[in-house]
């Protein structure tokens, strides 16, 4: 499973117009998609490159809201402590 995430992602960066045109067709692959994609990642099974590339999509969504959330309670321990970790200047 390992490479064939790693081979859906570096498909991706390779070539992401003809990945995204071939995860938007939903199965039905048109046959100049398909023929790009096997010149530019010969390595790559066209069936499964979008539920590998769905699950990079997914991952990278839950560390951005991972970050998110680390970032709102930094902020809100500086608003609580605001005065302490800054005193103010006489």
């Amino acid at each position: 499973m390992a490479s064939n995430f790693s081979s859906a992602v570096k498909c991706f960066i390779r070539c992401p117009a003809c990945t995204i045109r071939l995860i938007r067709s939903f199965g039905s692959c048109d046959q100049a998609t398909v023929e790009l994609l096997k010149d530019t990642c010969p390595d790559i099974d066209e069936e499964s490159l979008s539920y590998y590339f769905g699950l990079f999509m997914g991952m990278v969504f839950i560390i951005l809201c991972v970050m998110i959330y680390l970032f709102f309670y930094a902020l809100r321990v500086v608003i609580l402590y605001q005065e302490e970790l800054f005193p103010p200047v006489i």
